[in-house]
């Protein structure tokens, strides 16, 4: 839940940046543009050298240039990356007498998050789904806290959740791994 919410501050960040980026860009494309007529006074060959003038040996310019250069940096790395999570959705394919049911992995994902948080012992829970040839294959990563058993936990947790997305798609779950990653503090009741 809180990987979500990183997520989504960080594309609202990002639409910013690239607001401002855009204008900034469109504003130096405009006065490119004009550059060439001489009527307009603002954007003269005097007024330009004056301005390089004055940036020799203001490193102000030199802080702007390299947040702009990061920003670059940063929307080709976007650009390349892509949005893998869009890319890597799969589906379980279900024929029925009526037609076909496309179950996609994220609808999978749900339903072992809805097990997953309303289990005692294990924490902080990502889900990763593989849909292969119409099999599922599912792996948790997670924290527990220190009171536990976690070999007989991590066991009713697999079983909770493969009998849950059984029940749901109708499907055979093939795998349910359980990777525990660190032991958390746990939670003391204020009084």
């Amino acid at each position: 839940m809180l990987f979500g919410r990183m997520k989504l501050i960080m594309n609202i960040i990002d639409k910013i940046v690239l607001v401002i980026f855009s204008l900034c860009i469109a504003i130096l494309s405009l006065a490119l543009a004009l550059f060439p007529f001489q009527g307009i006074e603002m954007i003269s060959r005097d007024n330009v050298y004056m301005l390089i003038d004055n940036m020799i040996g203001n490193y102000i310019y030199t802080i702007i240039g390299i947040i702009f250069l990061l920003v670059c940096i940063r929307f080709i790395v976007i650009t390349f990356k892509g949005n893998k999570a869009k890319d890597k959705t799969t589906y379980l394919i279900q024929r029925t007498d009526h037609g076909e049911i496309n179950i996609s992995s994220e609808t999978v994902v749900g339903l072992v998050e809805s097990v997953s948080e309303q289990f005692t012992g294990v924490r902080n829970i990502k889900t990763r789904v593989d849909i292969l040839e119409g099999q599922i294959f599912i792996n948790l990563k997670g924290e527990v806290i220190p009171e536990i058993n976690i070999p007989k936990t991590t066991e009713e947790l697999q079983l909770k959740v493969k009998e849950h997305v059984e029940n749901c798609t109708g499907v055979n779950v093939n795998e349910v791994k359980v990777l525990i990653t660190n032991v958390t503090a746990p939670i003391r009741n204020v009084k």
